[in-house]
């Protein structure tokens, strides 16, 4: 039961992750440093969901096998199921800190507009 649990932990970091990456391919820097930054970020982001799509996979699999008897095995799958839920954590706090990053634009974005109409207001006579 624990096993369906952790797929489940894994398909929904999976579903997260997933939306992320055609927003990641959107954006763009002027900068040749922050690019190369952000197509590093954006592999490891590839890399991330596949692996966890090999996790889910797995997990998949040994739900149907329910006569697991070798210890490694167990133990395998137990790693396996807390690599799971770590990965979860992972892609809720990056889910986190991209919305936290819009947050800030956005404030930053009315900030600068509120501070242009009222120079603007000032500025009339």
């Amino acid at each position: 039961m624990a096993g369906l649990f952790a797929s489940l932990a894994v398909r929904r970091a999976l579903d997260t992750l997933t939306s992320f990456l055609p927003a990641s391919l959107v954006a763009s820097s002027s900068s040749g440093a922050a690019r190369a930054r952000e197509e590093q970020d954006l592999e490891d982001l590839r890399m991330l969901e596949r692996t966890m799509r090999r996790i889910h996979a797995t997990l998949n699999d040994a739900e149907q096998l329910w006569d697991i008897r070798e210890e490694t095995t167990k133990l395998q799958l137990k790693e396996l199921k807390e690599l799971a839920y770590d990965m979860e954590d992972v892609v809720d706090e990056y889910e986190y800190e991209v919305n936290r990053c819009k947050v800030e634009a956005l404030e930053l974005s009315a900030s600068a507009a509120s501070n242009k109409r009222k120079h603007q207001t000032w500025a009339c006579p």
